[in-house]
């Protein structure tokens, strides 16, 4: 299985276009002001007049219904915040493609079997932003799980994740020259890596 890459946290439109240039699975944008990278929803419908990769939108905050019908013009939503038993029920009311955030902690594993059975895309994070995922951790998760990894990945730790055999890798910071604006550089070794 060829890992996938998700490039997240994009805020350019210089950076959509340059990224859509490479072997990147899914762009990333942050649609909830509570981020440094926030982007307005309308940039999503733009940005799909320019690139032909799938556009994750990753919203925190809101009611479900909200975040989908903010999420309209992105191919899919990750939703980065563990959810509640019954706004994981309301996800079977909508046909939207669904990234679920499930903390990389042995507290949230009851929650990630029941993400799993909402989503085909679980993202095993960091439970603290720019903090390094454990790949200890992550390893044993991604033997049982198909899951994605993300959290503190760059260039010095990218051939460990790769080890694991995640279903993909998310990256923010760790290709940023400063938050929301992408180092091409970085990026392009990342892909070069993981793309084998």
């Amino acid at each position: 299985m060829v890992t996938k890459l998700k490039i997240c946290g994009i805020s350019t439109i210089s950076d959509i276009l340059e990224l859509s240039k490479m072997n990147i699975d899914y762009l990333g944008v942050v649609t909830d002001i509570i981020s440094k990278r926030y982007v307005k929803d309308e940039f999503i419908g733009f940005v799909k007049k320019i690139s032909e990769k799938p556009i994750v939108s990753v919203k925190v905050n809101g009611k479900i219904s909200e975040l989908i019908e903010k999420a309209k013009y992105a191919d899919l939503l990750q939703i980065h915040r563990v959810l509640s038993d019954s706004e994981l029920e309301e996800l079977n009311s909508y046909d939207k493609r669904i990234i679920l955030y499930v903390p990389a902690s042995e507290k949230y594993l009851a929650y990630l079997d029941k993400a799993i059975r909402y989503s085909d895309m679980i993202l095993l994070d960091s439970p603290r932003k720019g903090v390094q995922i454990d790949l200890n951790f992550a390893r044993k998760i991604a033997k049982e799980y198909d899951v994605g990894i993300g959290g503190g990945i760059n260039i010095n730790n990218i051939d460990k994740v790769i080890e694991i055999n995640p279903k993909w890798i998310d990256i923010s910071s760790g290709v940023e020259i400063y938050p929301g604006k992408k180092d091409m550089q970085k990026v392009m070794e990342i892909v070069r890596r993981v793309k084998v």
